[in-house]
């Protein structure tokens, strides 16, 4: 009883996670065509392979029931560019399971993030490839991207950019080189609203990765103007893809809500000072890593703090 109890809850928040990821699945096939569902296809199948296969060479029961190894391919192809080969989410998917995955156990035991650990081995294997954005051609219209410069490149370049510069609403709506998946920013915000209805718990750890991103922004800008950098630095790369998707990973939160967003925000700060002195133009997923390895230490102290005023409350 007690494992289906797991596995349905598991299964419940994988459901709603491919809730959230349906659209933004979706703009990626508008923006990009039939090569990102392509993409999206092959790094589902190779995740469910790796784990059957997987859990078959280990003897344990199969846990693709779960649907964590859909989400996760889902997540991998999302973050990647939308002319990436075939066999680079082949790669990332095998990575995700066979390494950061079935080590560790069941999904309820994870300490990394699968889709972050992927990516950050990507990055570091084929950066050429995975920074290699296209140009959108979904739109023929004025606010049609000419340029296959990303915001994170710009950013990293201290190119002189600015919302003059950079048209806000090209922004919002995905139309200008990125992840094909993690690019249209009022796709992610409905994806962000569904948590907040849904996972409210989970938003926490959202909206703490947000506030400490944004601080940093505002305190440290690569840009002349403080609004500009908020919004570039937030709108950019997989920032919001991450507040929402890969800082929440279920294995990864704390329990107490003040821990959460404490979490969340110093996953944000983290990742803003890894954009910033990184070796890559996106290291969002470097500084989940980090926060996900070292927050179970500071998770402890916390606690025992949070504790000893309770007893001194009584």
């Amino acid at each position: 009883m007690a494992k289906q109890s797991k596995l349905n809850k598991t299964r419940s928040l994988q459901l709603d996670l491919l809730a959230m990821l349906l659209v933004p699945m979706l703009s990626s096939w508008y923006f990009y065509g039939p090569g990102a569902i392509r993409l999206i296809c092959i790094s589902v199948i190779t995740c469910v392979l790796c784990e059957l296969i997987g859990r078959r060479i280990l003897k344990q029961p199969s846990t693709v029931s779960d649907l964590s190894a859909v989400v996760t391919g889902i997540l991998i192809a999302l973050m990647l560019p939308a002319n990436a080969p075939a066999w680079l989410p082949v790669l990332g998917g095998m990575f995700a399971i066979f390494a950061a995955k079935l080590p560790f156990g069941f999904v309820e035991n994870l300490p990394f993030s699968p889709a972050a650990a992927s990516f950050a081995f990507l990055t570091i294997c084929f950066p050429d490839l995975i920074f290699d954005y296209p140009r959108i051609s979904a739109l023929s219209t004025a606010l049609s991207s000419t340029s296959s410069v990303s915001l994170t490149s710009m950013l990293a370049q201290n190119t002189s950019v600015s919302l003059r510069s950079v048209k806000a609403l090209d922004i919002l709506v995905g139309n200008f080189p990125g992840p094909m998946g993690a690019s249209c920013i009022i796709v992610l915000l409905g994806s962000a609203i569904y948590m907040l209805i849904r996972r409210t718990k989970l938003f926490v750890t959202t909206a703490g990765f947000l506030s400490g991103a944004a601080l940093m922004a505002i305190c440290f800008p690569r840009v002349t103007n403080l609004f500009s950098s908020l919004v570039l630095e937030l709108c950019a790369g997989c920032m919001i893809f991450t507040a929402i998707f890969l800082i929440t990973e279920q294995s990864t939160q704390p329990r107490h809500i003040l821990s959460r967003l404490l979490y969340g925000f110093t996953a944000g700060v983290s990742c803003m000072l890894m954009r910033r002195f990184g070796a890559f133009e996106e290291c969002v997923c470097f500084a989940v890593l980090i926060i996900n390895a070292a927050w179970p230490v500071a998770d402890k102290a916390f606690m025992k703090i949070i504790n000893k005023r309770m007893k001194k409350s009584k």
